[in-house]
């Protein structure tokens, strides 16, 4: 028998027809369009804004992420795993410590990237404007390495 969770349900619910200005509904679907998205922006220029959930909270999230050309971040790991689809440009991925773009792999427009949790990576654009979308399960912590060459 298939137990349902309805506190869960139900936040799962008021998230999809609540979440954004952004979002369009179209019965029982919320539509986002990438075209005319808000973002979240920090100090970096990197930009970031959440399509469903949120990875600080328990349950699956989406958000997007917009890296301007030469914006990268630097070594890190996640708690969890995430799940990464390239949806605009090229993104470069990097497996280590180093934060030498020039090792890092390129990913273009609908290439798919899981980063397992504790794995360290760096990842950014070199060429242009990239927009990544990033799946996964929440909570989920980011941690800081070292750059080490």
């Amino acid at each position: 028998m298939l137990k349902i969770n309805t506190g869960l349900l139900l936040k799962s619910l008021l998230l999809v027809f609540c979440f954004s200005s952004q979002a369009a509904e179209t019965g029982p679907f919320t539509v986002v369009q990438l075209d005319g998205f808000e973002w979240d922006e920090n100090d970096t220029g990197i930009q970031r804004k959440n399509v469903f959930g949120s990875p600080d909270e328990a349950g699956f999230y989406v958000y997007r992420v917009r890296f301007p050309k030469g914006g990268s971040t630097t070594p890190h790991f996640h708690s969890m795993d995430r799940h990464v689809t390239v949806i605009e440009g090229t993104w470069y991925a990097g497996s280590d410590a180093s934060h030498d773009m020039s090792r890092a792999t390129p990913i273009t427009p609908g290439g798919y990237m899981i980063h397992p949790a504790g794995a360290v990576h760096f990842d950014g654009a070199v060429d242009g404007p990239v927009v990544v979308e990033i799946k996964g399960i929440g909570p989920v912590t980011t941690t800081q390495v070292d750059t080490v060459p």
